[in-house]
């Protein structure tokens, strides 16, 4: 069993159909977790209804078992959210796959599902490509990745404890009773998972600089903001006695 793990908000409908067309050339269904987060410009519990039915809608057609969360208040942040995302994916998952709205899969399904019935390894990396749309981007990290091509961990498997920690692209988990980064993951100092690369055809199109102009400034807002917050606290999360979001939509953060 292979499980599609998307987290989204207030998504163009298009893209999450496209995103879920693309997650069905490997998984066999789909977690999708809605809701913002709390530091974010504009932020509402739930997305509109017409994204849960772009997202149910296509999964359906596509073969695709679904899932979708919508939560009763606003996510603390991308580490939360994203922690809640990998423990739903887990149950009853061999693989998760993580996919972001702005992320397409395109692949030989067949293929890459036998190869993982081979791999010993509990992470599985793919290559992502970030073609470069000529718009302005969101941080000073979308502007180095454009054009660029990659290598992403992607798929893990549902080891105890699997969670988002400090940062949201930081993955810890437990490996016989030690806890060990299984995505990147600095701090502490740990010993980090081996990664297998996969050989069959597969690649992930990551088109976030194709967002619209709307989306990119609160972007570039949020992530300003997430910075501050990181320097605060040691982690990104909102957390009590923070100071209220003071959303910049100019300045150009590096991440």
């Amino acid at each position: 069993m292979i499980t599609a793990a998307l987290s989204w908000w207030n998504e163009r409908p298009e893209d999450l159909v496209a995103c879920v067309l693309g997650a069905a050339e490997i998984a066999d269904r789909i977690v999708a977790v809605d809701g913002a987060y709390a530091r974010y410009p504009g932020a509402t519990v739930t997305s509109p209804p017409d994204q849960a039915e772009a997202i149910r809608g296509t999964a359906h057609v596509a073969g695709l078992g679904c899932v979708i969360v919508e939560p009763n208040r606003l996510w603390a942040g991308q580490v939360e959210k994203r922690t809640f995302l990998l423990a739903e994916a887990a149950k009853g998952s061999d693989w998760i796959a993580i996919v972001d709205a702005d992320w397409i899969i395109h692949a030989d399904r067949d293929a890459a599902r036998a190869e993982l019935g081979t791999v010993r390894e509990h992470v599985v990396s793919v290559p992502m490509w970030t073609p470069d749309s000529g718009r302005e981007p969101a941080t000073g990290w979308h502007r180095k990745v454009a054009g660029s091509r990659s290598q992403q961990p992607h798929l893990f498997r549902p080891l105890p404890e699997l969670r988002a920690e400090t940062k949201h692209a930081w993955y810890s988990a437990l490996v016989d009773g030690e806890r060990v980064w299984a995505m990147r993951g600095f701090r502490p100092r740990r010993r980090v998972l081996p990664q297998h690369r996969l050989e069959a055809r597969y690649e992930i199109e990551h088109r976030c600089l194709f967002r619209t102009p709307e989306q990119a400034r609160a972007s570039r807002a949020f992530c300003s903001d997430r910075e501050l917050v990181l320097r605060l606290t040691g982690g990104e999360d909102d957390v009590a006695g923070l100071p209220p979001p003071v959303f910049d939509y100019a300045t150009v953060p590096y991440s």
